[in-house]
């Protein structure tokens, strides 16, 4: 839902030669010939670049925390190898603002192809992703925590109920309204007791697991795969002969080690919207890939997810506040 939001920071404008002095300092000599500002994201900026030669890659400057720079390196240099991440090629966390250069993963946003694809698609879609999450989750801390450039917890991860709760004031409060802001409160006092044995969890979670941070493509691992790839380009309808898969994970900026039923409610936020059996698809891949979910999943996913919506609420414009309490009251509802 956060795709058409206002950004929360200014997007950077580079020229050809800015990019160009970047690009150098991992590159050498390296010439911009062509380059796409994306503009969807709400925090950081992005640039797409082409050099001469034909590579790609990706300019990441991050203006929104700037120590996000340094932690996100880390990270990817750890994850290479054990998920679909892109490959870190340089990254400065002391230049203003820190900039990384990553590698250009060929790919079409999740949420653009559920958008236009029947209901077996959308759930084979949404088990490779289930699959996906279950080998990030399989890397795990001594403790709940946010991470630092080592990927080692650097400050303990506070507890679900009073964080959730510091959040019912203010903005939120006038917001959500007296009685909803009061439900809330009423479901994170009663329920306080059955989120905290999940919620001090210590897996490797993404944090902001959401469609549009995840690239999928149609495999083309062998030679066969590869044909019937081109097949589908030219007529759609067998396009079925080629399985999906994830192609990137992407914005680990949020990253912690915490509990795994986050990566879950911004997964199936939306559920609502998506195809019949999506939600239980991806669940069941997941637990297929090694993962594990306890007893009342749903109920607790929707329980750990009011954090994060407060946290959205706390900033979001005045048009994506409406849809925010929406999700809010049908999470109360359900719980």
């Amino acid at each position: 839902m956060e795709r058409g939001w206002e950004r929360a920071f200014p997007f950077v404008e580079l020229s050809a030669g800015q990019m160009e002095l970047l690009v150098g300092r991992a590159m050498p000599g390296a010439r911009v010939v062509a380059a796409q500002p994306l503009t969807s994201g709400l925090r950081n900026t992005n640039y797409r670049i082409e050099l001469a030669g034909g590579a790609r890659l990706l300019l990441r400057l991050y203006v929104a925390d700037p120590e996000a720079c340094a932690r996100e390196a880390g990270l990817l240099a750890a994850m290479t190898g054990r998920v679909a991440v892109p490959r870190l090629l340089y990254s400065d966390a002391r230049a203003k603002p820190p900039f990384a250069l990553l590698e250009w993963l060929e790919g079409q946003a999740l949420d653009e192809v559920l958008a236009g694809t029947d209901e077996p698609t959308a759930r084979e879609l949404a088990a490779v992703c289930g699959a996906a999450l279950a080998a990030i989750h399989r890397t795990r801390f001594l403790a709940p925590g946010f991470l630092g450039p080592q990927m080692r917890v650097v400050a303990p991860m506070p507890a679900w109920a009073p964080t959730v709760l510091e959040t019912l004031a203010g903005r939120v409060v006038e917001r959500l309204g007296p009685e909803l802001a009061g439900r809330v409160r009423q479901a994170v006092e009663s329920n306080a007791g059955a989120v905290e044995p999940v919620w001090s969890e210590a897996v490797l979670v993404h944090a902001d697991y959401k469609p549009w941070n995840l690239l999928v493509r149609r495999a083309a691992s062998t030679e066969a795969d590869v044909d019937a790839e081109r097949e589908a380009e030219r007529e759609p309808e067998s396009a079925a002969a080629v399985p999906w898969q994830v192609a990137g994970i992407l914005d680990w900026e949020f990253a912690c080690a915490g509990c795994k039923l986050i990566d879950f409610a911004t997964f199936l936020r939306g559920e609502a919207e998506l195809p019949a059996g999506f939600g239980d698809a991806f669940a069941s891949a997941y637990l297929a890939a090694g993962g594990s979910l306890p007893p009342g999943w749903r109920r607790l996913t929707r329980l750990v997810d009011l954090l994060n919506l407060m946290q959205l609420l706390a900033w979001a414009d005045d048009r994506a506040a409406d849809g925010l309490c929406r999700l809010v009251q049908k999470s109360i509802e359900s719980v």
